[in-house]
C-alpha cells in the first residue's frame, strides 16, 4: 500500500513539473492540493511517517498537511532499516514537539523499537502524546533474551495518565499497573491489546478495577498470569475477550460478564485446565482451541448460553461425546477432535458447519435445509469399512444446500461400485458438491465424477480442487425445476379398489414417464430417477483436452443427451 501510494504521488509530481515547464501560464495549484486538509490527512494516514514527511516537499499545502497530520506511524521495522538511528530519534522528537506546540490532537501513534536502549526517549514521547490527547497508541519493543530468559522492558508509568486514550497496544513490556488508588487514569480506554508481555495477578486486578469503560481485551502470549477472572461487577462494558497462547502457568479462566459477546481462548499445551463461563447471557461467539472440554461441560455450556450463534471447537482431544442442543446456533466448527466417538447435534437453525470426520460409532444431525457443510475426511490407518461408514455419515446431510469435501487422497471419496449396489445414495437431496484433495491416486477425473454423481444423483454443480486448480462441471436438465412428472418412476398403491387402481394407473401413465424397472437398471432399486434420465447438457470448465474427451465419452454413454456437451474453458 505504501509503495503504491508513493509511486502515484511521485508520478503526479513529475507530471505536474513537466506541465509547468511546457506551459508557464499554468497555475501552480494542482487539483490534489485543492482537496480539503482532512482528505489529505486521510491519504497520508496510509503512509509511514518517513514517507508522509517526504510528501511535504510537493508543495506548501502538502507541507502544512504533514505538519498537522494526526496519524504518525513509526512502526513496521522503520528503525531497524535506518542507518542513522539518532537522526530518526530526533525526527520523532521533532514531530511530537511540533504537534504539542501547535496543540494538534493526535489520533494514532505507532512506534516499533528494535533495541531497548532507545526506551529512554519513550517517557518524554508519551508525555508529549498525552499533551496532544492521543486516541490510539501502539508501542512495540524487542525483548532482550539472556540465557533463554526473556528480560521484559519496563513500561513508563506515565502512560497510565493518558485520559483521552481509546486504544492501547503494548508489546515486549513488563506491565506493572500502579497500585495506588487514583493513579490509573485510563478512563476513556475502550480497547487494550497486550502481546508478549509479563503480567501478574496484581496488575490484572488493577486493570479490572480501573478501566470501567473497557470493551475489548486481548492477551496474546502472556507470561506471569496464572488466571483470568472477570466478575459481574468488574469491566461491566466488556464485549470481546481474546486469550491466546498464554504460558503453561495459565490454569484458570473464570468469566461472568453480562455484556460479553465474543470470547476466544487458544492454547498450545491444553491450558487453561479450568474454564468457567457464567452469566454471559449476551455471548454470541465462542472459539476454543486446545482447551480441556468434556461432554458434561459442553452440555452445561449450551444450557447457560441461550443466545450463542457461533461455536468453534478445535483440537479438544479430551472430548469423547459431543451433544449440542441449541435453537440459536447458526455456525458450528468442530475440527481435529480426534478422540470423538459420537456426536448428536440438535441444531435446527444451523447454516454453516465445519466438521472433521473420523470413523465414529454414531453421528446425528438436525439442521437447516440451507446448511452449507465443509467436511474434512480422516480415515484412520487400518480402518475397516471406511466407505460404508462414510456413506452412513453423509446420510445426515441428504437435504443440505451444499457440501464441501476435504481429503488427502481422491480414493477416500471414490465409492467402490460393488458397494454401491447395496447402499442408497446418501446425498440425493443435495445439488452442490465441491471436493478438495491433495494427491491423486490411480483414479481418473471420470472416476471421481462418476462417484460424486452416485453420491448425489441430482447434482447441479460439481467442482473440485487439486494443486490449486479449480475444475467445475455444471449439469443442465430438461427442466430446471422438475416436477413429479419428470422424476416419478414407480407408484405403489395400498388399500385401493381394483377400479381405483386402474384409473390411477391410466393417469400415471399419461402424466409421467413410468418405466419398467428392467429398462433402466441404473436406478431400478431406487424410489427416484437419477441424472441419466433427464440430463440435457454438461458444461465443463478448466479441464484438459484429454479430460474433456474422456468425459464426453462418459456422458454420451450414460445419458440420453438431447444435444452435444458444451465445452467452455476459462
Amino acid at each position: 500500500m505504501t509503495d503504491t501510494l508513493m509511486n502515484i504521488f511521485t508520478g503526479l509530481r513529475l507530471g505536474f513539473s513537466r506541465l509547468m515547464e511546457e506551459n508557464s501560464d499554468v497555475t501552480r495549484d494542482d487539483r490534489i492540493s485543492k482537496l480539503p486538509e482532512p482528505i489529505l490527512h486521510h491519504i497520508l494516514s496510509f503512509l509511514h511517517a518517513k514517507d508522509a514527511a517526504r510528501m511535504s516537499t510537493l508543495s506548501k499545502v502538502w507541507d502544512s498537511a504533514w505538519n498537522s497530520l494526526p496519524y504518525l506511524n513509526f512502526g513496521d521495522k522503520l528503525f531497524s532499516k535506518s542507518k542513522d538511528i539518532p537522526r530518526l530519534l530526533r525526527a520523532v522528537d521533532q514531530a511530537l514537539a511540533n504537534r504539542k506546540k501547535h496543540k494538534i490532537s493526535i489520533q494514532k501513534f505507532s512506534l516499533w523499537l528494535p533495541h531497548y536502549h532507545e526506551l529512554c526517549y519513550v517517557s518524554s514521547w508519551i508525555n508529549m502524546l498525552i499533551a496532544c490527547n492521543v486516541k490510539e497508541l501502539n508501542l512495540e519493543v524487542n525483548i532482550p533474551i539472556n540465557k533463554g530468559i526473556c528480560l521484559y522492558n519496563s513500561l513508563p508509568k506515565v502512560i497510565f495518565a493518558a485520559k483521552a486514550l481509546n486504544v492501547l497496544t503494548l508489546e515486549g513490556f513488563n506491565i506493572e499497573f500502579p497500585t495506588v488508588d487514583g493513579v490509573i487514569k485510563l478512563s476513556s480506554l475502550r480497547e487494550l491489546n497486550l502481546l508478549y508481555v509479563f503480567l501478574d495477578e496484581q496488575s490484572m486486578q488493577a486493570l479490572c478495577t480501573s478501566c470501567h469503560n473497557l470493551e475489548h481485551l486481548s492477551l496474546w502470549c502472556i507470561c506471569g498470569l496464572a488466571s483470568f477472572q472477570v466478575g459481574e461487577n468488574s469491566l461491566p462494558k466488556l464485549k470481546k475477550v481474546n486469550l491466546e497462547y498464554c504460558s503453561s502457568k495459565f490454569q484458570l479462566v473464570d468469566i461472568a460478564a453480562s455484556n460479553l459477546e465474543d470470547l476466544t481462548i487458544y492454547s498450545l499445551d491444553r491450558s487453561p485446565k479450568v474454564v468457567k463461563i457464567t452469566a454471559c447471557k449476551a455471548l454470541k461467539t465462542l472459539h476454543l482451541k486446545g482447551v480441556n472440554v468434556t461432554e458434561n461441560w459442553l452440555e452445561d455450556l449450551f444450557n447457560r448460553l441461550q443466545n450463542l450463534e457461533s461455536f468453534n471447537l478445535t483440537r479438544c482431544k479430551d472430548l469423547k461425546n459431543m451433544k449440542i442442543t441449541s435453537g440459536s446456533l447458526k455456525w458450528l466448527t468442530a475440527l481435529r477432535c480426534g478422540d470423538l466417538i459420537a456426536a448428536d447435534l440438535d441444531t435446527p437453525n444451523l447454516l454453516k458447519l465445519q466438521f472433521s470426520f473420523y470413523p465414529m460409532s454414531t453421528f446425528k444431525l438436525k439442521a437447516s435445509v440451507l446448511l452449507e457443510a465443509t467436511l474434512q475426511l480422516y480415515p484412520k490407518f487400518g480402518t475397516c469399512g471406511w466407505h460404508s461408514k462414510l456413506m452412513e455419515f453423509l446420510a445426515n446431510f441428504n437435504h443440505s444446500k451444499a457440501i464441501k469435501f476435504s481429503c488427502f487422497y481422491d480414493k477416500e471419496i471414490v465409492i467402490p461400485k460393488d458397494l454401491r449396489e447395496n447402499l442408497l445414495p446418501p446425498l440425493y437431496g443435495t445439488n452442490i458438491l465441491h471436493v478438495t484433495f491433495q494427491r491423486q491416486s490411480n483414479y481418473s477425473v471420470v472416476d471421481i465424477i462418476d462417484s460424486m454423481l452416485w453420491i448425489s444423483p441430482h447434482l447441479d454443480t460439481l467442482s473440485f480442487t487439486q494443486a490449486h486448480s479449480l475444475k467445475t462441471v455444471k449439469f443442465i436438465y430438461e427442466d430446471d425445476k422438475p416436477c413429479w412428472r419428470n422424476k416419478l418412476k414407480k407408484v405403489k398403491l395400498h388399500k385401493f379398489t381394483c377400479m381405483e387402481k386402474e384409473k390411477l394407473r391410466n393417469s400415471s401413465l399419461t402424466n409421467a414417464d413410468i418405466l419398467d424397472e428392467d429398462e433402466k437398471p441404473c436406478c431400478a432399486s431406487l424410489p427416484w430417477k437419477c441424472w441419466r434420465h433427464t440430463l440435457k447438457k454438461v458444461e465443463l470448465q478448466n479441464f484438459t483436452l484429454m479430460e474433456q474427451e474422456k468425459m464426453r465419452n462418459y456422458f454420451v454413454a450414460n445419458a440420453d443427451l438431447s444435444e452435444m456437451i458444451e465445452i467452455s474453458l476459462d
